[in-house]
Order: C-alpha cells, then sequence, then structure tokens
C-alpha cells in the first residue's frame, strides 16, 4: 500500500529519520561510546527500519497500524485503507456466451450476433479475502460454482483521477476435478475498484487464460462487499462462498 502514499509523506519519513539518526549522534557524543558515525548510522537505522516494519508491517487484527486504524479511521481515507477481511459477492460470466459459440460449432445451427449479446451471463458466488499492510498486498480467492481456489501472483494498489482505488492483481487459479472445457490451473487478473468514501464495497471486472486454445477464456464482473474484518477460525473461503450462494437464491 505504501504506493499510495503521497511525496510529501517519504519525506516526512526521511526527515523523521534524519531526526532519529541525529539524537542517536547526540546519545554517543553525550555518553562518551566508543562509536564511529558510521556505526552509530547503521545501529540507528537498523532500529528505524525495526520499528516501522512493527509498526506498519503487519496483516493481523491486532496489528499496531490496524488498531489504530479503527481508532482513528479518517486514515484510510489519509493515508491508505485498511483492507483486511472476508469479501463476498458475486460473478457474471460470458461463459454462457462462449458456450452457445461452443455448440453451435459442434452442430449445424447457426447462432446470430444479436443472440450472443442478448445471452444472459451466468452469475456465480465467490468469496476473497484480502491482506494487506504497508508493504504487501496478498488476494485468494474461492468459488461455490466449481470449488477452484486462486491466489494473487502480484497485486498493484493504485488510484485513478477520480479518487477511486484500484487493486490490479494476476492471480493463479487451481480447480480440482475439471470439466472438459476446463483447466486444472490456469492464470488470470482482475481489477477491483473500491470507492474511498464507501471501503467496504468493491466492483471490478476479471479475465482468464482458461483453455485458451480453444478460444474458451472467459471474463466478466465482480461485485464484493466486506462481511469480516478477519477469517473466523477453521473456516475456509468455499464455505462463505457457499454460504454466499445460498443467500443469493434466497
Amino acid at each position: 500500500m505504501y504506493k499510495l502514499l503521497p511525496k510529501q509523506y517519504w519525506l516526512a519519513g526521511l526527515a523523521i529519520f534524519a531526526l532519529f539518526n541525529a539524537a542517536a549522534l547526540w546519545v554517543v557524543d553525550q555518553f562518551n561510546f566508543s562509536m564511529n558515525d558510521w556505526r552509530v548510522a547503521t545501529v540507528s537505522a537498523s532500529a528505524a527500519a525495526l520499528v516501522f516494519a512493527f509498526l506498519f508491517g503487519g496483516t493481523g487484527w491486532w496489528s499496531p497500524w490496524r488498531v489504530c486504524w479503527r481508532v482513528v479511521p479518517f486514515l484510510n481515507t489519509k493515508l491508505f485503507p485498511d483492507l483486511n477481511g472476508i469479501w463476498v459477492g458475486s460473478t457474471r460470466s460470458n461463459w454462457p456466451t462462449i458456450k452457445n459459440m461452443l455448440d453451435a460449432a459442434q452442430t449445424d445451427n447457426k447462432i446470430t450476433r444479436d443472440e450472443l449479446h442478448d445471452t444472459p451471463e451466468q452469475v456465480d458466488a465467490m468469496a476473497i479475502e484480502i491482506k494487506a499492510s504497508l508493504f504487501y498486498v496478498k488476494i485468494t480467492g474461492g468459488l461455490s460454482s466449481t470449488n477452484g481456489q486462486s491466489h494473487s501472483i502480484t497485486v498493484r494498489p493504485w488510484k485513478n483521477d477520480h479518487d477511486h482505488l484500484h487493486l490490479t492483481y494476476i492471480y493463479k487459479q487451481e480447480t480440482p476435478n475439471p470439466v472438459v472445457t476446463d483447466d486444472e490451473t490456469h492464470l488470470g487478473a482482475a481489477d477491483l475498484v473500491i470507492d474511498m468514501e464507501n471501503i467496504d464495497k468493491a466492483e471490478g471486472v476479471y479475465w482468464t487464460r482458461r483453455n485458451w486454445k480453444m478460444g474458451l477464456n472467459t471474463a466478466g464482473r465482480l461485485q464484493l462487499r466486506r462481511i469480516r474484518s478477519r477469517k473466523e477460525e477453521g473456516k475456509c473461503l468455499r464455505q462463505y462462498a457457499n454460504e454466499e450462494k445460498t443467500r443469493m437464491v434466497e
């Protein structure tokens, strides 16, 4: 999340580090410690890095920065948001359109462009877990339709001109017992957009590389909402996804 911080905050951090180092030199001088300037700078830099990592490097519920963000919520918009937790929602896929084209290719039946355009999207439930700190973002997903699981390979947080936060990421998905039109593993990408005025909701798009040689790679839309700030003990994402699917059909 550090990429979201304005440049002035980094300049302020450098200034604080310089003051920290100057204070360390003063202590050495006052107490006549037998350390040269280079060693003082090394020790003070290491100490500052350790303190900074302790404060902002964790993703757990009791990580110092997360506690601070809960006490002072405006830090979510002033610095960077705490997105940790369980998110559930729906995927809307173009798979029915692709399947109609595949079926038409295997028969003498023709399908028109208008029929393809009017094909309803396939709606499924999904759940993701976001783990994030100042230095780290990881997204893990679970699907209700195929029991597939995914994990991010790389995540890039960034803001657009409308102050909306994007999480653009590449992921690898594993699908147990794939059908003939699916792959055991495939890569995909997604772009989630979060309105900074309501950081508990996200929407976006995704696309996959699954079975691309047959032209069966899918794309679609995502709509998610955060339901918990941390995952329940012993509960997997597919359970959250199946619960969301049950809620959707009620």
